[in-house]
């Protein structure tokens, strides 16, 4: 009886902290898990890639040129995977791709000596999948979960991927110079592969009252989400709302990568520098996602949540308008990223849960993939058009402060229609979602 009461009061208080009912404990532990796995594979990666993207500054619009035509090439693909396979299917197949890829890079890379093309090729791989497996990892999640599930317990699930990309980016930074950068390639490859068991361990586990046909097939055309997007006033919004803070995010990456390329010229150890980076914004992102996000949604409601963060962001932007050196460049991107992984990041998630199950895979699929990239690359060349005008980074910070407060007027606009779409939301007695 004792031991039964000392297993009983720790899950209780974690109880109150997630919010968690009986019955969800198998699956949201399943959820927390096979998001740490993917963020600590990607976030060992990810500091390699921001070496490469310091090493190759000059050219940076171009890799976000060939991102962007690379994830148009795909959309259409994934599209045709959505509508003819089912869900059992289609996430196993693209994961395996994408360790396929990796274990080729892996054999390929040498560090900073390294082809450029093949640097340069993993820059853009990387930054399409790892928008794709996420992406349909959180379209799997909003599948499985009810809207009023999601709200209490995608920042929990959230926060396993933050913990697993700390770790990750701590692994890296703590590994690279001594491993080399091949090797957390290929360790990198083994997280993702145990994802595609978990993955399709999930994907039988019976979901009763929730998904009763969830492994039919979607159906419909290939281009149905790029569609139904321009026809939905809530997903044009949405929209608006990635390309808005993906342009202060590109002006942050951007600017970060010149600064370091210039004071770090070495590859392994720019690469040890991003990792450091990404473990601040984990470690902020943790705490952020545990204990303040569900608060502020309940407290200020999605509108006032989705306000805030620019809000907060527009302060750093005044910041470095007025003084600019690496480390405040350093510490705002740190800001920027783990509000967006803390806060906007479980929140955007949050918005696909009121929507049915096309306009979760291949809207927001289109959104998440395609729309991202367009930003990406259109914020890109606008930063190389401004640097190549003469204007210094802490006068583009200045032009941007006018850009996240539009943000925060569409992140508010955005914010109310969900709450409108919440309250008239009602999941299909067949189970079609």
């Amino acid at each position: 009886m004792e031991t039964g009461q000392a297993i009983q009061q720790p899950m209780r208080w974690l109880e109150k902290i997630v919010k968690v009912e009986r019955g969800e404990w198998q699956r949201l532990l399943l959820a927390f898990f096979t998001f740490f796995l993917l963020l600590c594979g990607y976030f060992m990666l990810r500091p390699i890639r921001g070496a490469v993207a310091s090493a190759n500054s000059d050219i940076l619009h171009w890799l976000y040129t060939a991102t962007f035509t690379s994830m148009l090439l795909l959309v259409p693909v994934f599209g045709y995977l959505v509508a003819r396979y089912p869900r059992r299917l289609f996430l196993p197949a693209i994961y395996s791709f994408v360790v396929v890829c990796l274990l080729w890079f892996a054999w390929e890379f040498r560090g900073g000596d390294t082809s450029q093309w093949v640097q340069r090729g993993f820059y853009v791989w990387l930054s399409v999948f790892n928008l794709m497996m996420v992406s349909v990892l959180w379209s799997f999640m909003a599948d499985i979960f009810r809207p009023g599930q999601a709200q209490r317990l995608f920042g929990f699930i959230a926060a396993g991927g933050t913990l697993g990309a700390f770790i990750g980016s701590m692994l890296t930074t703590l590994l690279v110079q001594s491993a080399g950068s091949a090797n957390m390639m290929f360790v990198s490859a083994g997280l993702f592969v145990t994802v595609i068991f978990m993955v399709i361990y999930m994907g039988r586990m019976p979901i009763p009252s929730i998904q009763a046909n969830s492994g039919k097939l979607i159906g419909g055309s290939v281009w149905e989400g790029a569609k139904r997007v321009f026809q939905s006033k809530y997903l044009i919004f949405a929209c608006l709302l990635m390309l808005l803070h993906n342009a202060t995010s590109v002006f942050l990456y951007n600017g970060l990568a010149t600064l370091v390329n210039t004071a770090i010229p070495d590859f392994d150890e720019a690469a040890e520098f991003f990792g450091s980076v990404d473990v601040a914004v984990q470690l902020i992102a943790l705490c952020l996602q545990l204990f303040i996000t569900l608060r502020l949604v309940k407290s200020l409601g999605m509108h006032g949540t989705l306000l805030l963060v620019p809000l907060v962001l527009a302060g750093g932007l005044v910041m470095l308008g007025s003084m600019l050196t690496l480390t405040l460049f350093a510490a705002v991107q740190v800001a920027q990223r783990s509000m967006n992984y803390g806060v906007l990041g479980p929140t955007k998630e949050m918005l696909f849960t009121v929507v049915d199950r096309e306009t979760k895979y291949k809207c927001k699929n289109f959104i998440d993939t395609a729309v991202y990239r367009g930003s990406d690359v259109t914020a890109s060349w606008a930063f190389k058009g401004m640097t190549s005008a003469g204007l210094s980074l802490g006068t583009i910070a200045w032009i941007f402060v006018p850009v996240v407060l539009v943000w925060s007027m569409i992140g508010w606009q955005l914010g109310k229609i969900y709450g409108q779409l919440k309250s008239e939301f009602q999941p299909p007695a067949d189970g079609s979602l």
